[in-house]
């Protein structure tokens, strides 16, 4: 059985992975958190702030959508799912408070549902595992709910999200799991090595550009083998802008 949660999340995804504001028919002043006395932050702030502190942690890498996620758990499997490959998963989510909102370890069953089936935050970390793994993610509003939150309150308006999800079973299709590493060029092959040279060339804003090209073609339908190359790319290029990152604070 679907919780009320992802049954909202499910509803509601298609609006939130098109960047379209959520509507839920409740008045906007529903989802508007008030300050509680003693100078405590909007949800927000609080994240932003919270996020900031989580990315100099060990093990968290930051995606250049904002995203977080460290892998607790490192899964056996080759392959990734593709964008509408629904998976079975389990999941936990709280607020950044600790508190709990919904999880299907609780409920003692998991869940199915394919990665464009969801929020930002999950949709982008979804196609980045593998069957077994396990990751915790830290999504910040604009990849979650936004300022609405959810109608019935237990998200507020703008809050970043915390989640541990594993995938135990990919149903549909999947694409190979890339081995390339693009700082090192280990386990790359001259196709992807030169992709990488390419890249490393760029600005940073031309990289960003080409990762925001080239994930919108993965939303159309094309052949298996185009996919899986466009896919590959953008993983690449993630890692490509990650390393880049890292040299400029060193």
């Amino acid at each position: 059985m679907l919780s009320s949660f992802l049954r909202v999340l499910l509803v509601l995804s298609p609006l939130i992975v098109s960047g379209i504001e959520i509507i839920t028919g409740d008045p906007p002043e529903r989802h508007l958190v008030i300050p509680k006395e003693g100078g405590d932050l909007e949800p927000q702030e609080e994240g932003r702030e919270f996020l900031a502190r989580n990315a100099k942690k060990e093990g968290v890498i930051t995606l250049d959508s904002g995203l977080q996620y460290k892998v607790l758990k490192k899964g056996s499997g080759a392959f990734h799912p593709t964008i509408d490959s629904s998976c079975s998963c389990h999941y936990e989510g709280r607020l950044i408070s600790g508190k709990v909102f919904d999880s299907s370890y609780n409920r003692g069953s998991p869940t199915s549902f394919a990665p464009n089936q969801v929020i930002k935050g999950w949709t982008e970390a979804m196609q980045l595992m593998v069957e077994g793994d396990k990751f915790e993610m830290y999504v910040p509003p604009e990849l979650a709910y936004g300022d609405a939150g959810t109608a019935t309150g237990s998200i507020p308006g703008g809050a970043t999200l915390i989640f541990k999800m594993e995938i135990l079973e990919i149903n549909g299709d999947k694409v190979p799991a890339l081995t390339c590493n693009a700082t090192t060029t280990e386990n790359c092959n001259e196709k992807e090595q030169a992709y990488i040279t390419k890249m490393q060339a760029k600005s940073k804003d031309d990289q960003q550009k080409q990762l925001d090209r080239l994930t919108k073609m993965l939303t159309n339908k094309m052949a298996s083998d185009l996919q899986d190359w466009i896919d590959r790319r953008i993983r690449i290029l993630q890692q490509v802008v990650v390393a880049a990152d890292d040299k400029t604070e060193l």
